[in-house]
């Protein structure tokens, strides 16, 4: 189990499977690229100074290898820029105006995710990106989604400039649990050629029960895997199973 320390940023793009934890957080981590390791999902964790703000981020890139490189160290420069900030789609505004400098190529869908233990609540953001699910108490894991909008609001970064985004945010407690994933996970192709899908995976996590972000971790590879028969290469897939402290 990794600690991550107070001002402390984590992360990257290469393959990974390992446990973080934080003050506020457990999480369980998978991260594979479908091109041999070069990467295509970036992710990022980091920890206010006072260690009661834990955010994370989890971006795909549409590309691979010089431009996800180029989307991480954005991402980790804006983390550190806003090291402390509660209102993170700021960071979303500016990764936006980087990624439209550079490019259709650097086009990318984002999650960001912040726990905040002053007040047990949850901010989270979207640019384009599956929204993650959530499990409160004995409830059903359920999506966690932004309120819908008359205009066109939190595209994937690089689709328009200075594009707006929102920022949602909800009450959680202690154990209360959530999944943040790539598309590659309900992307993932069976025998038939169907795909994994949304419901599927909500299906797969009630049936992980109680069991904590490590073996939800597992037990999803374990469906994915059987699923499209072992192969994970059909694209880049990356998971989180998160357990608030």
């Amino acid at each position: 189990m990794y600690k991550i320390k107070c001002a402390e940023i984590w992360g990257g793009i290469k393959n990974a499977e390992l446990d973080v934890c934080s003050a506020g957080i457990t999480a369980s981590l998978f991260s594979s690229s479908c091109d041999g390791g070069k990467g295509g999902d970036a992710y990022h964790f980091a920890v206010c100074g006072e260690d009661k703000l834990t955010r994370l981020v989890l971006a795909d890139v549409m590309g691979h290898g010089e431009e996800v490189s180029r989307i991480s160290q954005w991402v980790y420069d804006q983390l550190d820029a806003h090291m402390g900030d509660v209102d993170q789609a700021a960071i979303m505004q500016e990764l936006n105006n980087r990624v439209v400098d550079h490019g259709y190529e650097a086009l990318t869908t984002a999650v960001i995710v912040s726990y905040y233990l002053k007040n047990n609540h949850l901010y989270y953001s979207y640019a384009g990106h599956p929204p993650m699910l959530a499990q409160s108490g004995s409830s059903s894991w359920h999506d966690v989604k932004l309120p819908d909008t008359p205009e066109a609001r939190n595209l994937p970064l690089g689709a328009k400039r200075n594009a707006r985004y929102d920022m949602g945010e909800v009450p959680y407690q202690k154990g209360d649990r959530l999944f943040l994933y790539s598309d590659g996970v309900i992307e993932a192709p069976g025998r038939d050629r169907d795909l994994f899908g949304v419901d599927r995976l909500r299906s797969t996590l009630e049936s992980a029960g109680d069991a904590a972000p490590m073996q939800i971790k597992s037990h999803i590879l374990a469906a994915l895997r059987e699923w499209t028969g072992g192969s994970l290469d059909h694209d880049d897939v990356t998971l989180v199973a998160i357990q608030l402290a």
